[in-house]
């Protein structure tokens, strides 16, 4: 069941987030949000 579980959101995760669909211009509907690392890029300074 586990492996079953890991598998399916690998796919998900690829689907919603790598996998560009046709009807949005051949982008992935949900990108991966990009997170600055460093304090200073992120304003927190």
């Amino acid at each position: 069941l586990k492996e079953v579980q890991i598998l399916t959101e690998m796919w998900r995760r690829e689907y919603n987030t790598i996998r560009p669909h046709g009807s949005l211009g051949y982008r992935p509907p949900a990108p991966e949000t990009f997170m600055p690392t460093v304090p200073e890029a992120a304003g927190l300074t």
